[in-house]
């Protein structure tokens, strides 16, 4: 184990009722923000429910993967030259 990994081991204390008393905020902390992120799953699903049949949910997210890939590219110009490359010659991908 490197040593930024392990320094949280050194740091935290011998006595076990101290150490208790740690890990139950912990993991508090840590099951609030699961539940949270259940929450938005369960929003976005509510969300997604209430636009599809306003719109075709599948090509837009397609279309918001690409939008966000594109975001996330370094080289934009070579992202688009392998684009075009690759639908213009109707390579399989």
């Amino acid at each position: 184990m490197s040593e930024a990994t392990n320094a949280g081991a050194d740091a935290q204390p011998d006595e076990l009722n101290e150490l208790s008393a740690i890990v139950e905020e912990f993991t508090k902390k840590i099951a609030y923000i699961e539940n949270e992120m259940e929450t938005l799953k369960e929003d976005r699903k509510a969300i997604v429910e209430e636009y599809k049949e306003k719109l075709d949910m599948k090509t837009l997210n397609a279309a918001m993967k690409i939008v966000k890939t594109k975001r996330a590219v370094e080289h934009k110009h070579t992202l688009d030259n392998f684009l075009e490359i690759l639908e213009t010659r109707d390579l399989s991908v």
